[in-house]
């Protein structure tokens, strides 16, 4: 697991908490081999993953921000 998977992971679980959704929902976080982006998946596998781009130089406050509107609107809360 790379740190960008393992922050992305984190950050994940505590958004859905914060949009009101389970972080168990979460199935997986993964960074494919020389991308610049990480890949959400869901348990539930009508729920379409969602990629995450790998922030250059933003704060992890803007990147919690990216990953919570991106969960908002594939949950569409």
């Amino acid at each position: 697991m790379t740190d960008f998977e393992d922050r992305v992971r984190r950050m994940a679980r505590e958004a859905m908490s914060e949009i009101g959704r389970e972080g168990d929902e979460i199935a997986d976080v993964t960074e494919p081999p020389g991308a610049d982006y990480c890949v959400i998946s869901f348990a539930n596998g009508e729920v379409k993953p969602i990629e995450i781009a790998k922030p250059l130089g933003a704060g992890e406050s803007q990147e919690l921000d990216d990953i919570r509107r991106a969960l908002q609107y594939r949950f569409g809360t």
